[in-house]
């Protein structure tokens, strides 16, 4: 099991869901996702697809099971030690890219 750090910009972003009681069910999805990391950071669904950081290292994309907004969100994370930096949350703008 990982304990799970955030970045500050998802630290941000799970502040602000938490503030605003409409998306109460979009927190619980993500919460679900960081439970899902750090009680299973090796298994398929944790790890689905790596994509590179631009100074080559690997992070983990979990997609966030959500139907509670129009775009799908994700979370990007990698190991660090016996902790899971949790170093993106939103929407996936990664395939999007130009």
């Amino acid at each position: 099991m990982l304990t799970p750090l955030f970045a500050p910009d998802a630290s941000r972003v799970l502040d602000d869901l938490e503030r605003n009681p409409a998306l109460d069910r979009l927190l619980e999805a993500v919460w679900d996702t960081i439970d899902l990391i750090s009680e299973q950071p090796t298994s398929r669904e944790a790890r689905r697809r790596a994509i590179r950081s631009p100074k080559g290292h690997s992070v983990w994309m979990v997609r966030v099971p959500n139907r509670h907004t129009e775009e799908p969100w994700i979370v990007l994370w990698q190991p660090q030690g016996e902790d899971a930096l949790i170093a993106y949350i939103g929407p996936d703008n990664f395939g999007k890219m130009p």
